[in-house]
This record gives structure tokens, sequence and C-alpha cells, in this order.
């Protein structure tokens, strides 16, 4: 009942409706803020305290412009759908026929409600007070390099909801150098693939075959022996690769899959690795494909970067900027965050994934001296109510001391789920192996891989359905300071790969057994 009452919540915020301002506009620079309706105190209020203080003179800064109108995608999703029943449609072409609806949606919300900003954006161009600037459409946002005088400028337009710094969100992970990895019960499996259960899902059937795995990470090394076959760039076959519509780089545009840091590579090993001889099985879900945006650098990912890898997730493109929305992933996994408390920068990115059915997990967060954690610590934008919140458990399935913590800003139990995250050994850089990585980012790719064998089980599921069976068959746990399961540590427990699975094959077989009765039943009654 609990799993069913929250679901409805996410679906409460997920169709509230923005409240759109339709005044006349004129644009700013040509007459002042009072001529458009708004006072100059308003105008002010429009525009991050963030931002003017990183300003130095005439200096030019990247920040972001965030659009009123929002595309209810929502609304959207529920009519592809809708339609797609009425017709039949397969499992695959009704997935396909309901992501194009949501990307056309938010491409025409975005290009009419930002039309007078482009007009004079290029004007501001002409004159060298703006460098660049970039539409998005994932959000109905812009990115713009220029000046202070013309951040104001854009905060005068009715339709510009708020300016906003172009902050950087940072990866969670620690490292204990030549730590031993627990011991596992299975030969050549990690303790932590063990934990979740999923040799026993693998023996199954279920090995995540024919779902697509994405994350936005620091990249990954793509012909590493753990990681190579299951590139859905590399043919198997012919040994060709191609990497359009599989890989971006949001941060230098290289053409080709790389990780400099070593964290995607590990993070990736999680979700799908092994070596083609059965060694090494560091993956929970070692028969999926995996795709991947690299959006971090040594210093973190910026928000732009993120956004850039937000839209490219939505519908991959090639090396000439097509997008295809049938190349697009089934789960994404997002191991960063930002900072706690109410900050929704992100949140319409993630709104947008979950109406196109790509399930968004994400790491709830590390203790670090900007965050010591404790209640409400949990980080942005894990604690969204849409987003679907990984906390890190040890070997003992005890809460890792790093591992951040709800409830939310929302008033909703987070993380939503654990998984081991302390002391995991997976894939880095050099064709090697490496333990001792701890982190909610070590734990969230565990949960996008479970994903990945329910998808197998059934590549109808969708994003509720697959939230709630995880939060449903969660091993729960508990110690002094959360007695009672779910709790803000924890969440619903710990991520259960066998009873995840099982309960989607228990459902399928029962909607066959219904199949058959009705047919029975008309077969009478004729």
């Amino acid at each position: 009942m609990k799993a069913k009452r929250r679901r409805q919540m996410r679906t409460a915020f997920s169709f509230a409706a923005t409240v759109l301002l339709t005044f006349s506009l004129i644009v700013p620079g040509v007459t002042n803020a009072e001529s458009n309706g708004m006072s100059n105190r308003m105008v002010k209020e429009k525009v991050s305290k963030r931002l003017i203080k990183e300003f130095k003179g005439d200096d030019k800064l990247t920040f972001l412009v965030k659009f009123k109108e929002k595309a209810d995608t929502m609304k959207i999703a529920e009519r592809a759908k809708a339609s797609s029943q009425k017709a039949q449609l397969s499992a695959k072409k009704a997935e396909l026929t309901q992501r194009t609806a949501v990307l056309t949606e938010l491409k025409e919300t975005s290009l009419n409600s930002q039309q007078k900003v482009r007009q004079f954006l290029e004007a501001e161009v002409e004159k060298g007070n703006v460098d660049t600037f970039k539409s998005y459409h994932i959000v109905n946002g812009m990115a713009v390099t220029a000046t202070k005088k013309v951040a104001n400028k854009l905060a005068a337009f009715t339709e510009v909801e708020k300016i906003l710094p172009n902050e950087r969100r940072q990866l969670f992970t620690t490292i204990t150098k030549d730590a031993e990895a627990p011991a596992s019960k299975i030969a050549n499996v990690e303790w932590n693939v063990e934990r979740v259960g999923a040799p026993t899902v693998w023996d199954m059937g279920f090995d995540g075959s024919g779902v697509t795995v994405a994350s936005i990470d620091t990249g990954v090394q793509w012909d590493h022996p753990a990681l190579q076959e299951k590139y859905r760039g590399y043919d198997n076959t012919s040994g060709e690769v191609n990497h359009d519509f599989n890989w971006f780089d949001a941060t230098a545009g290289e053409s080709a899959p790389y990780d400099d840091q070593g964290h995607g590579t590990h993070v990736t090993g999680t979700m799908v690795g092994s070596e083609p001889d059965g060694s090494n099985q560091v993956g929970v879900a070692p028969g999926a494909n995996w795709i991947a945006v690299k959006a971090f650098s040594a210093t973190g990912g910026t928000d732009t970067d993120l956004l850039e890898a937000a839209e490219w997730i939505l519908a991959p493109t090639d090396a000439q900027g097509n997008s295809r929305v049938d190349m697009a992933p089934d789960v994404v996994n997002n191991s960063w965050g930002g900072g706690p408390g109410l900050n929704e920068w992100y949140r319409d990115v993630v709104r947008n994934w979950r109406a196109a059915e790509i399930f968004p997990e994400f790491s709830a967060g590390n203790t670090s001296i900007y965050n010591p954690g404790g209640p409400e610590s949990i980080a942005v934008p894990a604690n969204y109510p849409e987003s679907f919140a990984t906390g890190a458990t040890d070997s003992n399935d005890s809460l890792g001391s790093f591992s951040l913590q709800g409830p939310s800003p929302y008033d909703e139990i987070k993380p939503d789920i654990s998984a081991p995250g302390v002391n995991i050994r997976s894939s880095v850089p050099g064709n090697g192996y490496e333990g001792g990585w701890n982190g909610t980012s070590m734990a969230g790719p565990a949960v996008s891989a479970v994903v990945a064998l329910m998808k197998q089980a059934d590549s109808s599921l969708t994003v509720n359905e697959i939230e709630e069976a995880l939060l449903a068959t969660a091993t729960p746990l508990t110690d002094n300071e959360f007695p009672n399961s779910p709790n803000n540590g924890y969440g619903y427990g710990l991520v259960n790969a066998y009873d995840a699975v099982s309960s989607i094959i228990l459902s399928l077989g029962m909607q066959k057994s219904m199949f058959f009765l009705n047919d029975h039943r008309t077969a009478l009654m004729r």
C-alpha cells in the first residue's frame, strides 16, 4: 500500500500544471521593465544572487535561462499509450510511439516559447555582448555566455522564469587502496553481485539481454575485456565499431569512448561487466548492452554539460547530430549529484525521462566537508519525487557511513532503496580491475542493472511498474537508528533481483491465465 501511495504521489507531481502568463512582450533593451508589466524588483528577483556575485565587470559568464512554459509530457505520454493500445501495437512500437510524441512536444514547446529571446540574443551577438547561446528542449531553457547586462535584460522577458548560474556537480566515490573485497560463495562472481541475487536470476534465463543501459559519467574504456562485447557500438561477429548513437562526449567532443578518470568504467562494469571466458563477473546484468555520455572531467560536471547529456539520453545522436528516439536506453544511471535541499534545476529532465519510459536511477550522495550527512541530507537530483534514489550498504548489509539520508524536501522517504556500495571491485581503465571503491556511486549501477533484468523479463514494463516492483520486493533493512522499514537510511531495503524478476514472471503468468479464461469464455458463448 505504501508503494502504491508513493507512486500516486509521484504521478501527482508529474502532472502538476504550469500556469502560463500571456502578456504582450516588448523586447528589453528597447524599453524598460515597467513597460513589460514588471517592476525592477521583480526582474532582479529572477536573477540568481549567486550568479550576480560571479560576474566581474564587463566579463562574460555562461549562465542558464529557465523559461516558464513547460511541456505536459506526461499527458502526451498517456495519449500515446492509449493510441498504441487501441492500435494493438507491440510493446516496442508502443514505446517508440510514446517517446516520439514526448520528444515532439518538448521541441515544439521550446521552439515556440524561446522565439523572442532568441531574436534578442542574435542581436546582442552582433553587438558583441553575447558570445554564444544554445537552446535546450529536455528542459525549456538556454545556456548563454554573455555579460551581466544581458542577463538582467533577459530577466525582463515575461516568458523567462529564472536566470541561474552554470554550477558544477560532483561524483560520489572514495577509494580505499589495496582493500580486499569480501569473499563470494560463487567463483568469479563479486560479492555485491551475489548479494543482490543476480546469479539466481541468470539461472532463470535472464541476464539483461536485449536491454540497453546508459550512464552519465566520466566516460568508459569501451574496449575493456569486461565491457567490449557489451558495448552496443561493437559488432561481435565482424569486430566493427560504430560510435554513432552509442557515445557522446559533452565535455570535449571526442568521437570515441574514453575514460580519463576511471569512475565511469567502474560504474559500467557493475552494470554489465564480465569477460568472455566467464571470469571477472563484476556486473549484475552481464547480457545487457551499454551506451554512455561523458559529462564529467577531473573538476566535475557543469550544468550545461549535464543538460546536453540528458537531451542525448532521450534521443541519441550520430556524428552529424541526427537523433533517433529508438536508440534511447531503457535505464540511465546517474552516480552524481549536487547539494541537499530544494533545487529543481534538473527536475524537468527526470520528469521527461519518465514520460519517455526511461528509468531514472540516481545515487543518494556521499558525506563531504560541505554535506556532513544526517537527516534531510540526500542530494539533488536524487531527492526529487520522480528520481529513484539508491543508498549504499556494506557486506554486513549495514548502511554505509557516508550514505546520505532522507527525508526529501518533498517529505518523502529517501533513498528509495539500497545496494552494496562499500568495497566494490569492478573494471577500471587499462584493462584491469580494482576493489576498495566506496560510494553510493557504486550502489546505483547495481539497481540500474536489476532494472535491465526486469525489462528482459517483460519489455512492456513502465517506469512506474518497475519502481513499484523494486520497492515491493526489496529486503527490509533496519538498525538502531532506523528501527522501522521503510526508513530514511535504507529506503525500502536491499534491492532483491530474484524477487523482483520473479514478481514480474508471476504477473505475466497471471495475465496469460486471464487471457486464456477470457478466450475460453468467449468460445463457450459462441
